[in-house]
């Protein structure tokens, strides 16, 4: 009865505009009024029996029998209490002499009680909202729930198998109901209603608009996902101070089913593709440009770098720059993960297998992650199994990636004390083994409540206490997901106050069985052969025109192509590009993309108009603009080839092999 009565007084509360409000009980067929005005109780009395009741609407206006009769016989019966029949609201209308009203029945606990909610239409004249909001109540609805999210609460009115758990939102808050049900949505999708059903986008969407709607697939109870329309509604007096709505969910599966298998099928598409368009538009603008932005500068930390390894003979000098290539590389690998919209969002990141080996692997992290545990005053601990194999097949981009992750995130949740990376193997068949990798911290650790979010994307755990540390919250979120597909899985044992454990188990096949500690005296500079000291292209007779506006850009190209014996000419705008092509012959063209004034794509286009040997004239794109699918977009818009910044100079140097003359290896 606790329920019921915490049930009675909301419904109260935001239903105390209308004329009446009638709790009817089952025991003993009687109803008892908990809000009525005066002339509705000139009508109706204030108790009685549901007989008295029943009879009391009929006789209001007999002119109406036929047309309401089989809706008053929900009144006369049990049928008042068939929830699975009856369930939601029904409509009545009557009229007298001196008003109309409506009548809908609400079921508030099941098979115990109803409530009898009486609308004054005369007074309050429903609107076409009010009338859109009944008929979708009415309708085949699985799910409706009434917010106030003044104090972030829910109190659901009726729920069938969308609820797929069987939970009862009665005693969740809205921001933990918003994400328990996300992951109920396809991953596509995930964005769309967290955006949508974000408390203050729904406050100012309803402070302009009595209801809006929108189209998507969830789960249902049997792991299947099915079409429906999320609606958020507006309830009387709606306001900054009174922010409380409906939110419904209705099946429209079949209808949506109907709808794309008729000839209109592009039409649907489309509308469901316009809503989401502003959305989708501003994350890709986003994206391209944050991409754009930080790998121009991380292009030219690496091309000055590799300058510096091949020109200097300070081996002290040479060390150093090693370490920023190694870094610099694996930050690009990472956003090249992190800003790839569609491998994130999708779930499409490739695993690449190659030859790798294991202590490279551990030097490299070495490398990034004593840095930043020594600005922290930290101890940073590696323990290896130095009897384990040297040499394995697998992703080891990837596998730094997720390692490289988990450490991170122990140093920046670590105030004091050590963080401790394990690496060991266990022997597989087929000469596989088990990659163990183990990462401890004396950390904050994590509150067992809290854990079930770790792997939510953009989450941050313990927000007070955490509030000061830095990130997207994407970082776990891909580490599970490259474990995943990898057959994989991460392991994470946590004491709140006393620190975190993160392992895994990697399958990986072995490619040399030699023992680690026999390799122990390798000199690290021989695994860190520069690119440069690798047999280059020779290309004395080649004339390149570079065009970038950035010119610490263009020194790093001319830098590149030293060895090769190229002419390079550099130029920083397209009519710069376009008045060289003019006055001098050459045999290929490095062109950015977004330059101010004149971009590279309508440079290109000036250039093949310029006549007879400029439309074939070997043009490459080259750009820090690489979204998911840039070297098909940039071919299909006229360049031959596409090269991506930060240039690496085996691609660069394999790229103008296939167009340039080669005079042989220099």
């Amino acid at each position: 009865m606790d329920q019921e009565k915490r049930l009675i007084d909301i419904y109260s509360r935001v239903l105390q505009n209308y004329a009446a409000v009638y709790l009817i009980h089952k025991e003993d067929k009687a109803y008892e009024a908990l809000q009525t005005d005066d002339v509705f109780m000139r009508l109706i009395s204030e108790t009685g029996s549901l007989g008295m009741l029943y009879s009391q609407l009929f006789s209001l206006n007999k002119s109406n029998m036929s047309r309401n009769k089989g809706k008053y016989e929900i009144f006369n019966s049990e049928n008042l209490f068939l929830q699975d029949k009856y369930h939601g609201s029904l409509v009545l209308t009557v009229d007298n002499a001196e008003r109309e009203y409506e009548y809908r029945i609400v079921s508030i606990s099941e098979q115990e009680s109803v409530l009898l909610i009486v609308e004054d239409d005369s007074r309050t004249r429903w609107n076409d909202y009010e009338r859109l909001k009944m008929d979708t109540i009415q309708e085949n609805y699985l799910f409706s729930m009434i917010v106030n999210l003044k104090d972030n609460s829910c109190t659901n009115s009726n729920t069938t198998e969308i609820s797929a758990s069987g939970q009862d939102y009665l005693d969740i808050d809205y921001l933990q109901w918003r994400n328990a049900i996300s992951n109920m949505f396809l991953p596509d999708d995930r964005l769309m209603f967290m955006s949508m059903s974000d408390p203050d986008y729904v406050t100012e969407r309803l402070l302009k608009e009595q209801q809006y709607k929108f189209e998507i697939q969830m789960m249902n109870i049997q792991g299947q996902y099915i079409w429906c329309r999320l609606m958020f509604i507006r309830m009387k007096g709606f306001s900054r101070d009174y922010p409380v709505f409906v939110y419904t969910v209705q099946d429209i599966h079949e209808d949506m089913i109907r709808l794309l298998q008729q000839e209109n099928i592009i039409a649907a598409v489309e509308e469901k593709n316009k809503k989401l368009d502003s959305i989708n538009k501003a994350k890709s603008l986003f994206i391209s440009n944050m991409s754009h932005e930080i790998r121009t500068p991380i292009n030219a930390v690496l091309g000055m770098d590799e300058m510096i390894i091949r020109e200097t003979d300070n081996d002290v000098i040479r060390s150093y720059a090693y370490d920023i290539r190694n870094a610099g590389k694996m930050l690009l690998s990472i956003i090249n993960d992190i800003l790839d919209y569609s491998k994130i969002e999708a779930g499409k990141m490739e695993i690449v297998d190659v030859s790798y080996r294991i202590d490279t692997v551990i030097s490299d992290i070495n490398n990034m992650i004593s840095i930043k545990a020594k600005e922290k005053n930290l101890q940073f601990n590696i323990i290896v199994n130095n009897k384990m194999p040297s040499v394995l097949l697998g992703d080891e981009v990837r596998i730094k990636q997720i390692i490289v992750n988990l450490l991170t995130n122990a140093v920046k949740y670590t105030e004091k004390g050590e963080v401790t990376f394990r690496i060991d193997y266990c022997p597989l068949e087929d000469d596989r083994i088990g990659l163990m990798v183990r990462v401890e911290d004396t950390g904050i650790g994590m509150k067992q409540e809290d854990m079930k979010e770790l792997f939510s994307e953009f989450a941050r755990l313990d927000v007070q206490r955490n509030r000061k540390v830095e990130g997207t919250g994407l970082g776990m979120s891909i580490v599970v997901r490259l474990l995943e597909q990898m057959n994989s899985k991460l392991e994470v044992e946590s004491v709140y106050g006393q620190g975190s454990v993160f392992s895994f188990v990697l399958p990986q096949k072995v490619i040399d069985k030699t023992p680690l500690c026999d390799r122990a005296n390798v000199s690290q500079n021989n695994q860190q052969e520069s690119e440069e000291q690798k047999a280059s292209l020779y290309i004395p007779d080649a004339r390149i025109l570079a065009v970038d506006d950035n010119r610490v850009n263009l020194v790093v190209i001319k830098g590149l192509l030293k060895r090769t014996g190229a002419k390079v000419t550099c130029v920083q705008s397209g009519q710069e590009c376009l008045k060289c092509l003019e006055q001098e012959e050459f045999d290929i063209v490095l062109l950015d993309h977004l330059m101010p004034g004149m971009d590279g794509i309508e440079t290109l286009s000036r250039i093949r108009q310029m006549g007879k040997g400029y439309d074939t004239l070997p043009v490459i794109a080259l750009t820090a603009n690489v979204m998911y699918g840039a070297r098909e977009r940039y071919v299909n818009m006229g360049f031959h080839d596409f090269i991506e910044k930060p240039i690496a100079v085996s691609k660069l140097e394999q790229t103008l092999s296939r167009y340039l003359p080669v005079s042989g290896n220099h």
